[in-house]
């Protein structure tokens, strides 16, 4: 079986077409889920997001565009409008 790439903040963040900086506010209003840090040696601190997140954030910046406010867009994740592999 292969093994999916990490998916970096970058990675996420090109795939929704917005900054890392966006990718990071939207882990704080719950609109994507949290990443994990893996400290390293040589490569000091990383962020791998799972498989899921670059289909969430490009998902949540569709409905951004659409014209729903970020509440909005937490209570239709929160109903499940956006199923990730655990709810699948």
């Amino acid at each position: 079986m292969p093994v999916a790439p990490k998916l970096t903040t970058k990675l996420v963040a090109e795939a929704a077409g917005v900054t890392t900086r966006t990718v990071s506010r939207w882990v704080k209003l719950g609109l994507l889920p949290a990443p994990k840090l893996v400290y390293g040696a040589l490569r000091g601190k990383q962020t791998f997001w799972p498989a899921h997140a670059a289909d969430q954030a490009r998902w949540v910046r569709a409905q951004i565009e659409a014209g729903e406010t970020w509440q909005e867009v937490k209570a239709r994740l929160d109903a499940g409008a956006f199923p990730t592999p655990a709810q699948r």
